[in-house]
C-alpha cells in the first residue's frame, strides 16, 4: 500500500483490515529433538478464527506401543468491538486446543499480527521499554535503532536494563518499534508537498492515530512500523504452556488533538484494569519537594538529611527564610546496603529511619524513602544467608543443544522467551550496579513474597514513610519462568507491591516497564537520570538507558501525554546550583522549565539555602514559585495541548503548546548542539484552527518573546541558542484581534468583549515564566474626581522581590488615542502613569503602553 493517508484513513486500515498472523513455536517430544515451527495465517478477518496444527512428524508412541496422532492444535480467534465512531478494540486470542495426553511440549516463541499500511510522510511515537529507555516523539523514515555495541555490553552489562533481548534492534533506517503505545501523525510542513504516488496533500500534524496495548498483564506488547515496506505489526513477547492462552488486545483511535486520543486510551484502559493508585487523578496536583540523590548520592547521613530538611516548609506562602515550599522530602540510596532494607547503617543514621520520618512529618511534608525491592547486591546479608531466594541463570530445555554457537551466545543471559528453564545453581546477574553487581529476588518463591511484604510493612507502618520511590523494578521480570511471560511476571510483581503497601501509600516507580505501572504507580519516572553534563560519550554505544540530561529531556518531551492519565510524570530533578556540575545557565533553565511544564512530580536535590543563592538563581526560582507545585495551590495553572517537532529534519527541536488562564503559549526548546532558526507558523495555524478563527490573515498573529521583551509575527524568524528554551505568548490572533485573559471567556479576542479604548493586560516581563500568570486579578473603575480610568492589577506574592514590566494594549478609536509626550492620558495602572510605545506596531490599530512595578 502506497500514497499518503490521512489519520482517519490510517485508522480505518488499522481497525478494519484483515491481519496476517505469524506464529513461531518450539515443539519437543520426550523421544525426539526440539523442532522449530512457523505458521502463517493470511488475511484473518476482524471476526474470524483459524486453527494451526502441529507437524505430523511429531507423532508419538502411546503407552500401548501403537502410534497415535498428535492431535493438538493452536486456535487463533479474532474479534472486533467498536467503542465509538473514532475508536475500536481488536483482540487476538491464541489458545491450545484438543491437547492429547501424549502431545509434544509446545513453547511459543513469537506471536505477530501484521498488515500493509502506507507510512509515507508519517512520524511515530517510539516509546521505550522502561522508565530509563529514551523515547522519541518524532521517529520517522530516517530513524534507526542501532544494535548496542557488543564490547560495551560485555564490559558494562548495562544492557541488562534494556529490551534488546526481547526485540532485536534492526539497525535499519525507517524501522521503528514502540513499547505499549504508539502514535502515527503527519510530519510537520509549512506548505503542501508532493508525495510519490499521491497528489499534493496538506500536512495536518494536529491529527493523529493512537495504538495502545490493553493486555500488558499477559505480555509486553510492541508496535513495529516499517516505513521501508509500509508494514505495521503488533508483536507480543509471549510464552505459552499447554494450559495458557495468549491474548493480544489493542485499542485504536484517531482524533484532531492529542488530548482526545490519550483520554480515549485512558478510558479504555480503565474499563479493563482496576485503578489502584492512591492519588487517582494526578492532574489535580503537581507535587514538589526534595530528593537527596543528585548532590550527595550514597554519602548521605542523618545530619545531611536534617540540614536540607531545614530549608523546606509545607506552606506555599512561607517566605524563603521560613522554608521553601514543598510536599515530599525523599531520602534516596545510601542509608543501607542494597537488599538489607531493614538494617540501616547505624554509623550514618544512629537513631534509625523512624526518627527521620517523624522529623519530616513535623515539617508538614510527606516522608519518602528509596528502595530497590527486587534487588540485592552481592555483599548483602540476604544474598549470603538466602542464596536460594534469587533468580538462577536460565538453562535451555533438552533439544536446544544443537543450536550453533552464535545463536547460543545471543540467547545467553536473557535471550528469547523460548527455551528457558530453571535448574542452574548459579544466580543470574540482574544489574552491574551496587558494589560488584546485584541479583534479582525470585518473586515466584513464597518465602520471598513473605519477606518483601514484611519489608514494606515495616517501612510504611513502623517507620512511617508515606511515599516510596521503587527503583530497578524491571528486575522482577528479566527471565520468563514457571510458564509465565516477562510481562505477566512484571504485572504480578507490581500488583503484589500495591497490595503490600496498602491503598494510602504514594508509589513512585523508576526503572520500571511503563505498561505494568499504568494506574498503579501514583508517579513514574519517564526518562533516564539527569547528569551533571548535558550528554556523555555513552551515546556513541547506542545505549538507551544511560545517564544524560539531554536524553532525559528527550523522553520528557515525548512521554508528556501519559502524565495525569496513567500516573503523574516524574521527569527527574532540576538544578538551581551552578557548582558540582557542568550544565550552563541555558541548560539548567531548559531543564527547570520543561520539568515544571511537563512533570507532575518536580524534585530538586540542591540545598535551597537563600544565603548560598546568587541573584541569577533567585531570579530563576522566583519565576516558578509560587507555582502549581506549592501546597497552597490545588490545581496546575496550565495545560499542555501538544508537543510537536516543527522541522522534521531537526529531531531535537520541539514546540510545546500550553494554555494558562485563558492565554496560549508556545514553548520552543532547542536540545540540539547548534543554533536553530524557528518560525511559529506551523503551531500558530493549529492554534488558530482550534480557536475558531475563521478569517485568518496569513501570518498576522503576534507573539511576545519573554526572554527578549520583544513582539514579533508568527512568521518571523526567531533564533534559539544551543540547548536554549524560550517562551512565546500569543498576544494578537490570526484575525488581528487582541488576545487577553481579562475575562472568563479567554478563548475569544479581547475587542469582541469591550469597546475601543479599553485597556487589556497583554504581556508581562520579569514575573512568572508564563507571562501574565503572576497577575491574579485585573480590573478598572472610573475616578470621578480625576475623570480618569484607573486600572488595578493584583500580583501573586514574590519570594525575593522583583521588578515586573506590565504591557497593556488597546484598540485605538477613530478619533485616536490620547497620548501626550509619550504618556497615555486619562488612564493609570495601580496609580502609575502609562508610557506609550509608538515604535511597537502590532497592526490593525492596536496601541501599546507599559509601566513597571516592584513586587
Amino acid at each position: 500500500m502506497s500514497g499518503h493517508l490521512s489519520s482517519e484513513e490510517v485508522f480505518n486500515v488499522l481497525s478494519q483490515s484483515p491481519l496476517d498472523i505469524e506464529i513461531a513455536f518450539k515443539v519437543q517430544s520426550p523421544t525426539s529433538a526440539t523442532v522449530s515451527v512457523k505458521r502463517l495465517i493470511k488475511g484473518l478477518s476482524p471476526q474470524g478464527s483459524e486453527a494451526v496444527s502441529f507437524p505430523s512428524s511429531l507423532n508419538q508412541q502411546s503407552t500401548t506401543g501403537t502410534t497415535t496422532d498428535a492431535s493438538s492444535e493452536l486456535l487463533v480467534e479474532s474479534s472486533w468491538i467498536s467503542v465509538s465512531p473514532t475508536s475500536c478494540i481488536r483482540t487476538l486470542k491464541l489458545s491450545l486446543k484438543n491437547q492429547a495426553s501424549a502431545s509434544p511440549r509446545l513453547t511459543l516463541e513469537s506471536f505477530r499480527a501484521s498488515l500493509d499500511l502506507s507510512l509515507q510522510g508519517k512520524s511515530f511515537f517510539a516509546n521505550g521499554y522502561e522508565s530509563w529507555s529514551t523515547s522519541y516523539n518524532g521517529a520517522d523514515h530516517t530513524t534507526s535503532f542501532e544494535k548496542p555495541n557488543w564490547l560495551y555490553n560485555e564490559l558494562t552489562h548495562l544492557s541488562l536494563a534494556s529490551d534488546m533481548d526481547i526485540y532485536e534492534y534492526p539497525g535499519v533506517k525507517g524501522m521503528v518499534h514502540s513499547n505499549v503505545v504508539t502514535t502515527i501523525r503527519d510530519l510537520c510542513r509549512d506548505t503542501t508537498v508532493s508525495v510519490p504516488g499521491d497528489n499534493k496533500h496538506e500536512s495536518l500534524p494536529e491529527e493523529l492515530v493512537l495504538c495502545g496495548s490493553l493486555s500488558e498483564d499477559v505480555g509486553y506488547s510492541y508496535f513495529l512500523m516499517d516505513a521501508n515496506r509500509n508494514r505495521f505489526t503488533i508483536m507480543q513477547d509471549c510464552l505459552v504452556s499447554p494450559s495458557d492462552a495468549v491474548v493480544l488486545k489493542t485499542y485504536f483511535t484517531w482524533g484532531t488533538s492529542d488530548t482526545v486520543v490519550w483520554d480515549g486510551y485512558t478510558a479504555a484502559w480503565a474499563s479493563i484494569h482496576t485503578d489502584r493508585r492512591f492519588i487517582k487523578a494526578t492532574t489535580e496536583r503537581q507535587v514538589s519537594g526534595y530528593t537527596s540523590w543528585y548532590l550527595h548520592y550514597a554519602t548521605i547521613t542523618e545530619n545531611i538529611i536534617l540540614e536540607n530538611l531545614g530549608y523546606f516548609s509545607s506552606s506555599g506562602t512561607a517566605t524563603p527564610s521560613q522554608g521553601w515550599p514543598g510536599n515530599v522530602f525523599q531520602i534516596d540510596d545510601g542509608y543501607t546496603t542494597v537488599g538489607d532494607w531493614l538494617s540501616p547503617d547505624t554509623k550514618k543514621f544512629p537513631r534509625g529511619m523512624a526518627v527521620i520520618a517523624q522529623a519530616i512529618r513535623d515539617k508538614g511534608l510527606t516522608p519518602g524513602l528509596w528502595l530497590a525491592p527486587f534487588l540485592a547486591c552481592r555483599k548483602s546479608k540476604i544474598v549470603q544467608e538466602r542464596p536460594n531466594w534469587f533468580v538462577r541463570k536460565p538453562e535451555y530445555y533438552q533439544g536446544s543443544q544443537d543450536l550453533d554457537e552464535k545463536v547460543q551466545d545471543k540467547m545467553s543471559g536473557l535471550g528469547f522467551c523460548f527455551g528457558f528453564e530453571s535448574g542452574s545453581n548459579e544466580p543470574m546477574l540482574s544489574h552491574p550496579a551496587f558494589s560488584g553487581g546485584s541479583l534479582a529476588l525470585d518473586l515466584e518463591n513464597p518465602e520471598v513474597q513473605s519477606h518483601l511484604a514484611n519489608v514494606f510493612r515495616v517501612v510504611t507502618k513502623e517507620w512511617g514513610f508515606g511515599m516510596l520511590k521503587l527503583d530497578f523494578m524491571f528486575a522482577a521480570a528479566q527471565v520468563p519462568r514457571n510458564g509465565k511471560t516477562r510481562g505477566q511476571l512484571m504485572w504480578e510483581a507490581l500488583q503484589m507491591v500495591r497490595t503490600w503497601v496498602g491503598p494510602e501509600t504514594i508509589l513512585l516507580g523508576c526503572g520500571v516497564p511503563l505498561g505494568a505501572s499504568f494506574m498503579l504507580m501514583d508517579y513514574c519516572r519517564i526518562g533516564c537520570d539527569v547528569g551533571g553534563d548535558w550528554d556523555s560519550m555513552q551515546r556513541h554505544f547506542h545505549d538507551r538507558e544511560y545517564i544524560s540530561t539531554f536524553r532525559s529531556l528527550t523522553s520528557t518531551l515525548s512521554r508528556w501525554a501519559m502524565s495525569g492519565r496513567f500516573f503523574g510524570n516524574d521527569p527527574d530533578v532540576f538544578f538551581v546550583r551552578d557548582w558540582r556540575l557542568s550544565l550552563n545557565q541555558a541548560e539548567r533553565w531548559s531543564l527547570m522549565l520543561l520539568n515544571h511544564l511537563l512533570g507532575h512530580l518536580v524534585f530538586c536535590s540542591d540545598p535551597l539555602d537563600i544565603h548560598r543563592l546568587n541573584h541569577e538563581q533567585k531570579a530563576a526560582l522566583d519565576q516558578f514559585f509560587p507555582w502549581c507545585s506549592t501546597p497552597d495551590v490545588a490545581t496546575p495553572p496550565h495545560q499542555v495541548a501538544r508537543v510537536l517537532q516543527p522541522v522534521p529534519t531537526e529531531k531535537d527541536l520541539y514546540f510545546v503548546q500550553v494554555h494558562a488562564q485563558g492565554r496560549t503559549y508556545i514553548v520552543a526548546s532547542n536540545l540540539s548542539s547548534k543554533r536553530q532558526t524557528v518560525h511559529l507558523s506551523t503551531m500558530d495555524r493549529i492554534i488558530s484552527k482550534e480557536a475558531g478563527e475563521t478569517q485568518p490573515q496569513r501570518h498576522t498573529s503576534v507573539y511576545f518573546q519573554a526572554s527578549t521583551n520583544q513582539f514579533g509575527l508568527a512568521s518571523a524568524a526567531y533564533f534559539l541558542k544551543s540547548h536554549e528554551t524560550c517562551v512565546f505568548l500569543r498576544v494578537v490572533d490570526s484575525e488581528g484581534r487582541l488576545c487577553s485573559s481579562t475575562s472568563s471567556n479567554g478563548g475569544k479576542a479581547a475587542e469582541d468583549r469591550a469597546p475601543s479604548g479599553e485597556l487589556y493586560l497583554m504581556a508581562t516581563k520579569g514575573g512568572h515564566v508564563l507571562p501574565t500568570t503572576e497577575v491574579e486579578g485585573f480590573g478598572r473603575h472610573f475616578d470621578s474626581d480625576s475623570h480618569s480610568q484607573q486600572y488595578q492589577a493584583k500580583f501573586r506574592p514574590s519570594h525575593f522581590g522583583k521588578q515586573v514590566q506590565v504591557w497593556l494594549a488597546w484598540k485605538e478609536s477613530k478619533k485616536g488615542s490620547s497620548v501626550n509626550k509619550g504618556v497615555v492620558e486619562g488612564k493609570t495602572l495601580n496609580g502609575k502613569t502609562l508610557q506609550a510605545h509608538p515604535e511597537v506596531v502590532l497592526g490593525h490599530g492596536i496601541r501599546v503602553a507599559s509601566c513597571s512595578f516592584s513586587i
